[in-house]
């Protein structure tokens, strides 16, 4: 018996742990967790720092954080993904046991799991697994950590924030450079290796939380094949608690660009400068190249460096915007004295190839489950452009994709006419004859069985959070909770087989 199988009794009733756990009342938790939260912005609001490290420890403590913090790291993405023990809490009754262990003292971090994933330009990105209870106790301390961080956070930093998300770092661009009186001049800003250089002596002093559980996590070493290896910069990409600890030390960049040419607001103006960071990627606008070159850029370099961190010189440029800049796979570009922003270049040759290496790959599949696999694809990549000037490269990709789609049909049947091919793998919807589904499609419940097309996408504009808006101060609660429900109110496209 592992701590991944609940206990049964002779009576096969489930054991006392797994009814615990499915007896919690969740509600009640989340309340009593955001009650506790409130509270620690709060206090961070009225400069009593002592209140908040109290009310952190109450937190971090109680029955309510343990379990929600166990709740989130066990029915994310990551749930069925174990550390360097190969345990995960996938039973009731492991995760009753696992929240019961989440006690500071003897906390002892176990080394992380190194793995590393694909980039877009061929390297590898490693990441750090924890382990279950070290991934918990993660969770437990963002709870506490996040409404400080929101509290303090830049009001143009938009990255693994609640509540905000690229498009509104994209609009945020659009804003400050659409006028015609705009700021002309563009710093794109890239860190290297971020999360693996940042300073352990920086982030111990000025982190608020638990001294003693941050440098443990923080010093707990990798495993890489087999040998244990020691962590002497750097927070792990892949611990559930680094985005928030990343964002908070990268809070103060603003302010730090603004000071670079005088600490008044006037001076802003009249340099036309404005921030906008989306976790360690960020830009810097100014009306002048000589402004940004002598004064913002060695500004913003003391400022990394002050964080163990340094900036790219092939990646960091200052760019006019009559020549455009990629940021989050969207390019900004200035044609005339109008600006547009389209998906860049990159994003779109990225998801064409992936769908063209998932048609080859599945030569000999039935369509339906072609279709199942290419969907999900296809409609992420257009619902995440659907907010800037899309329409065109919409009708692009779905264009490429039939081409490629038609290769796919006449390579199984060689020996099969086209009128014969058509027939068999398209169908007509109105007025378009060519759409790739199956003949089960004609039945309305089974919309899996039709492509998803881009261009039935409506481009949308998106509506910018407020910059000072933040999740726990009860003053925005109505605002946020507008917000979710304009969201909701959205119909995806492709929710039928006749889209």
């Amino acid at each position: 018996m592992t701590a991944n199988d609940t206990k049964v009794s002779d009576t096969g009733a489930p054991s006392h742990a797994a009814a615990m756990w499915e007896q919690a009342n969740w509600p009640h938790i989340e309340a009593e967790v955001r009650r506790l939260q409130l509270r620690i912005a709060k206090a961070v609001r009225e400069g009593r720092w002592g209140k908040a490290k109290a009310l952190q420890h109450l937190l971090t403590r109680s029955h309510s954080g343990k379990m929600l913090a166990v709740k989130r790291v066990t029915e994310n993405r990551g749930k069925r993904t174990p550390g360097v023990d190969g345990r995960i809490w996938s039973s009731p009754a492991a995760r009753w046991k696992g929240m019961l262990s989440l006690r500071h003292r003897g906390y002892r971090a176990m080394p992380l799991r190194r793995v590393y994933i694909p980039k877009s330009n061929g390297k590898k990105r490693p990441l750090g697994i924890p382990c279950m209870r070290c991934r918990s106790m993660q969770a437990l301390w963002k709870l506490a950590l996040e409404p400080i961080a929101e509290t303090l956070a830049d009001p143009n930093s938009y990255g693994f924030r609640p509540e905000r998300s690229t498009a509104d770092a994209i609009e945020q661009c659009f804003i400050t450079m659409a006028r015609r009186t705009s700021s002309e001049w563009v710093l794109e800003g890239d860190i290297r290796g971020c999360f693996d250089s940042f300073s352990h002596s920086w982030l111990l002093e000025h982190i608020p939380m638990d001294k003693t559980v941050l440098r443990k996590w923080l010093e707990a070493g990798y495993i890489d094949e087999g040998s244990l290896f020691e962590t002497r910069m750097g927070t792990p990409q892949g611990g559930i608690i680094s985005p928030v600890i990343a964002n908070m030390a990268l809070d103060g960049l603003e302010a730090a660009v603004y000071a670079s040419v005088g600490a008044t607001a006037i001076a802003r103006q009249k340099f036309k400068l404005n921030v906008i960071r989306y976790a360690d990627d960020f830009v810097v606008t100014c009306a002048s190249k000589d402004v940004l070159e002598s004064y913002v850029l060695p500004a913003t370099r003391r400022f990394m460096a002050d964080r163990g961190l340094e900036l790219s010189e092939e990646k960091t440029r200052i760019t006019h915007i009559s020549e455009g800049f990629d940021f989050l796979g969207q390019n900004v570009r200035k044609y005339g004295s109008k600006l547009l922003i389209m998906p860049a270049k990159e994003s779109l040759k990225s998801l064409l190839d992936k769908v063209r290496e998932i048609i080859k790959g599945n030569a000999s599949v039935t369509q339906e489950m072609l279709i199942r696999q290419l969907n999900p694809v296809i409609r992420g990549w257009a619902m995440y452009h659907r907010h800037i000037v899309a329409k065109a490269t919409f009708s692009l990709i779905d264009s490429h994709i039939w081409r490629l789609l038609w290769k796919w049909a006449k390579r199984r049947h060689p020996t099969k006419g086209a009128r014969w091919v058509k027939q068999r793998y398209f169908r007509v919807n109105g007025q378009r004859s060519w759409n790739f589904a199956t003949k089960e499609s004609a039945d309305s419940s089974t919309g899996d069985a039709w492509l998803f097309r881009a261009s039935t996408v409506v481009i949308t504009r998106h509506v910018k959070v407020r910059g000072p808006a933040n999740p726990f101060d009860p003053e925005w609660t109505t605002y946020f909770a507008r917000r979710r429900a304009s969201k909701r109110s959205v119909r995806l496209p492709g929710a039928s087989p006749w889209c």
